[in-house]
């Protein structure tokens, strides 16, 4: 029995020799040893073949061009449609280096002669071509957030935090990738046929445009994550709410009341003003998404700290999601709430900004109506006046 953390590779093999395709999953079954458990499906024409590629989960597809129902690229070109993703290795008795060009442009991911082969090698191309595979899904994924991220036109910065994490982790399998590419070129595995040089060629070439692309993304993610400079200075803080909401109130596009209790001795805090109006606007815009009728904003001083609440009374939150929220991208349904939807990275930028600050934001799980939030800054003491935070 295989252990719980054992690598399993399902394997799909379209070939009309059943006898082949018996010795095939035996040979590559030891081959693979116990790197994973190898498990190997066949299907004798490609209508079979297809139908449980189309029901199965396969991490690579082992196809012959000379099947009962399907000959030459016309079966890679089917395959291809039904495979999605799923890598294509054609394993034939076709000796036709031009056919096995054309089989590559047409989405294989190798071509292999099985008179030609030995189990070594195919193991390796079996290899080879499910960790391609897994690249190019997390490249596609990439592309797929860098697009949605550009839609939302939210935050520079998360953005580039997001696609910097995502290329970091490119990094690992794309450097096993080349090594093992650059491997097949300098002939280390044995002497290539000119067919199969070039091929080598093409898939360094392609990895290292890759590899390229990659490293753009983290450098760009380095750059921009040293942009936010934040200047601390004294901020008289009933002042500064009192503008803030007015402005904020010149913004609602919805009849909702809305609620001030500000103390008139209310003591200054030590923050970066442009990214506290940003941090409370977020708040402010959060609240009233999902208001009923009513907003309110109250601040209160304790502890060398100020507390400044923002709640309403739309549908609440649920306790157990209450630090999800706080997520970049987190798109949390509050039911029947009235306002359109966010992008779901404002209260990201406000934990953000709360950190930078010295402070904290957190959600009252202690709210039984509505949804409470509470932002937090350090009171203004000279003391701090020179600190700066990059």
């Amino acid at each position: 029995m295989p252990s719980e953390t054992e690598r399993r590779v399902n394997a799909l093999m379209i070939d009309d020799d059943p006898e082949a395709i018996l010795l095939m999953g035996a040979r590559l079954k030891q081959a693979f040893g116990a790197e994973a458990q190898f498990v190997l499906v066949g299907a004798d024409c490609l209508k079979e073949g297809l139908e449980k590629l189309e029901g199965g989960d396969f991490d690579v597809l082992l196809l012959d061009l000379g099947l009962p129902d399907s000959v030459g690229l016309d079966t890679v070109i089917s395959a291809k449609r039904k495979a999605g993703l799923t890598p294509i290795v054609v394993l034939t008795a076709f000796s036709d280096e031009a056919m096995g060009l054309d089989a590559i442009a047409l989405g294989a991911q190798d071509y292999l002669i099985k008179d030609l082969v030995n189990m070594t090698l195919l193991a390796r191309a079996v290899r080879f071509a499910i960790e391609r595979s897994a690249l190019l899904r997390q490249v596609r994924e990439l592309e797929r957030l860098r697009s949605e991220v550009r839609e939302r036109q939210k935050s520079d910065q998360f953005k580039d935090r997001l696609l910097g994490a995502i290329s970091h982790d490119l990094r690992g399998p794309l450097t096993v990738a080349q090594a093992a590419v650059a491997s097949l070129g300098e002939g280390l595995t044995g002497t290539m046929n000119p067919g199969q040089a070039e091929l080598v060629a093409m898939a360094r070439r392609n990895l290292d445009r890759l590899g390229r692309l990659v490293m753009n993304a983290l450098d760009f993610s380095r750059l921009e994550s040293g942009r936010a400079k934040l200047s601390f200075r004294q901020v008289h803080t009933r002042r500064f709410l009192l503008e803030l909401t007015e402005d904020w109130k010149r913004t609602q596009t919805r009849p909702l009341r809305f609620e001030l209790d500000l103390p008139l001795e209310l003591p200054p805090v030590r923050a970066d003003v442009d990214h506290f109006a940003q941090a409370m606007f977020n708040l402010l815009d959060n609240a009233g998404r999902h208001a009923s009728r009513r907003v309110k904003l109250s601040a209160r001083a304790w502890d060398g700290r100020v507390r400044i609440t923002v709640e309403d009374d739309g549908p609440g939150v649920p306790p157990e999601r209450s630090e999800e929220i706080f997520l970049p991208y987190a798109q949390l349904t509050r039911a029947m709430g009235p306002g359109y939807k966010g992008t779901g990275l404002g209260l990201a930028i406000c934990r953000e900004i709360a950190s930078l600050s010295e402070g904290k934001v957190w959600l009252d799980a202690g709210c039984l109506h509505g949804a409470r939030f509470h932002f937090e800054l350090p009171r203004w003491a000279p003391a701090t006046s020179s600190f700066a935070q990059g």
